[in-house]
């Protein structure tokens, strides 16, 4: 931390935003923390009984095709860069491209996405709430549609902090963001350390085809948007599974979403961090 502060003095509001996710990186153990480990193991074990389910072999298999389209329509799209930069200068910020969002404080970009959050976790939990009706039936879209808008909430985040999303390794580490959050896991640092975090960020910094090609981003997404919809899949029809003590329900959408959400916002903020002052801020 000191070879880089000696060129960029820390902040003391980014020196408590590194503390921040210091502290999500390594969280103390309470009962909450407990309550997920035991959840994480239920869903764990509760794996095998949802394969038995009839049709579900169907089910994941329309799922998956559902993301794979969804993954490439995305690639055509991109997230509202114009829109993000109009709300930082409704914000008084006279950004005109994300190179210049780059230049502002961590605390002038909090100021202008607070609330991001809270959006995309409505829109997630009424769309949830809306297909859920159509029982079994609606599994396939509200999966779709689920992980659609978390892949714009991790999207918004990483323009709201500069990074392009029109380029194809920042869509990768967007979407592997809602893959690591999908996957069962006994200990949530397991998301936050995930191996394209060490690899993407390093990659999203750099351009050229030679080293797209290198990474093999296409096969690397659709391999993510696979292993993804079986994930999800599989612990949305965990909820029709009794399991004893398990916090198995409870509104995946919604529980999804919001954590997504959050390691999309300390995720994005520790690269912007380490642009900042260097890649070993928030070791």
């Amino acid at each position: 931390m000191s070879d880089s502060s000696t060129h960029n003095p820390i902040s003391e509001y980014d020196r408590r935003a590194i503390e921040a996710i210091r502290v999500w990186k390594n969280p103390p153990e309470t009962w909450y923390s407990g309550a997920q480990k035991k959840a994480s193991l239920a869903w764990n074990g509760v794996t095998d009984l949802v394969h038995k389910i009839p049709g579900v072999d169907w089910t994941m298999e329309n799922v998956v095709k559902g993301l794979l389209e969804l993954t490439n329509e995305i690639t055509q799209d991109s997230v509202w860069t114009e829109a993000v930069i109009k709300d930082f200068h409704s914000n008084g910020h006279k950004v005109t491209n994300l190179e210049e969002i780059q230049q502002l404080t961590l605390e002038e970009i909090d100021r202008v996405c607070r609330g991001l959050d809270k959006k995309y976790i409505g829109l997630a939990t009424v769309e949830g709430a809306a297909t859920g009706v159509a029982g079994a039936a609606g599994m396939v879209p509200d999966l779709v549609a689920l992980v659609s808008i978390n892949l714009r909430a991790a999207g918004e985040y990483a323009t709201y902090f500069g990074f392009n999303m029109k380029e194809p390794a920042e869509r990768l580490f967007a979407l592997e963001i809602l893959d690591r959050v999908a996957q069962p896991s006994n200990n949530t640092k397991n998301v936050t350390i995930a191996p394209v975090v060490r690899t993407a960020s390093r990659v999203a910094r750099q351009t050229g085809t030679q080293v797209l090609e290198q990474i093999g981003v296409g096969n690397a997404v659709e391999a993510i948007a696979r292993r993804l919809g079986i994930a999800l899949t599989e612990k949305k029809l965990a909820q029709m599974v009794p399991v004893t003590g398990a916090f198995i329900g409870g509104g995946l959408n919604y529980l999804y979403t919001t954590t997504v959400c959050k390691t999309a916002y300390f995720l994005y903020s520790e690269r912007f961090l380490r642009g900042k002052y260097g890649d070993g801020i928030t070791d």
